[in-house]
């Protein structure tokens, strides 16, 4: 079973929702479909990001990373009620040598409004 690792910039959470809680949250989405295996708040160049690392049903190469980037990009939608993301990375392993297969922002196709001041 192949394993890869997400890194999704969180820029912030809704008021009333405790930041704490966004990193169970995300694996406990993420685990409906696939084995969470390891799970992280990281500071990247001073940008908080939540990092989850899972597996996929092996099957070939391109159907395991479009399923895993599904994964992703229905864990950012299902977050976005309580939370403010921005770019997400996916990488696939093994071990220590993961490489980057697909990215992309969580803002992608989320209407911008004008707001005066």
């Amino acid at each position: 079973m192949p394993s890869y690792r997400v890194a999704i910039d969180v820029h912030g959470v809704v008021p009333g929702y405790a930041p704490e809680d966004l990193l169970p949250r995300a694996e406990e989405l993420l685990a409906v479909g696939h084995r969470v295996e390891d799970r992280s708040v990281e500071l990247v160049r001073g940008q908080p990001q939540i990092h989850l690392r899972f597996l996929v049903t092996g099957s070939h190469d391109a159907a395991e990373d479009d399923e895993a980037e599904g994964a992703v990009r229905a864990l950012v939608v299902s977050l976005a009620p309580v939370a403010s993301l921005g770019r997400w990375t996916l990488r696939r392993g093994p071990g220590g040598h993961w490489r980057t297969i697909r990215s992309g922002d969580s803002r992608d196709g989320v209407e911008e409004h004008a707001v005066d001041f």
